[in-house]
């Protein structure tokens, strides 16, 4: 191993210079970052609301008829927002915390 010694402005000119361009690089890429839609204005068709709950097209009226997931028809079209099919995917996990036939 080399070892290089500087003058310690030296060293502290080249560590503000670092810090300069982490602070530029940091301030560009949030800049250029792609804001995240709010679910609850992002409208998703009936087939890709199917396809996140991975159920059919006839479970998806079914779930519309009952009342359990709410909508709206556009065109004919029924349209659902994405915080509903999260809050409708999220409300059918299912949690194995119980212990099946007496085992740990």
């Amino acid at each position: 191993m080399k070892v290089i010694t500087i003058e310690s402005e030296a060293y502290k000119s080249l560590v503000r210079k670092i810090e300069r361009i982490h602070s530029d690089i940091k301030k560009q890429a949030k800049e250029h970052a792609t804001p995240q839609p709010d679910p609850s204005e992002v409208w998703v068709s009936d087939q890709e609301a199917a396809t996140m709950l991975q159920v059919s097209k006839r479970t998806m009226q079914r779930l519309r008829s009952n009342g359990e997931i709410t909508y709206s028809i556009r065109g004919g079209k029924a349209r659902y927002t994405l915080a509903e099919v999260k809050r409708l995917l999220s409300g059918r996990v299912i949690r194995n915390d119980k212990t099946e036939g007496g085992k740990p």
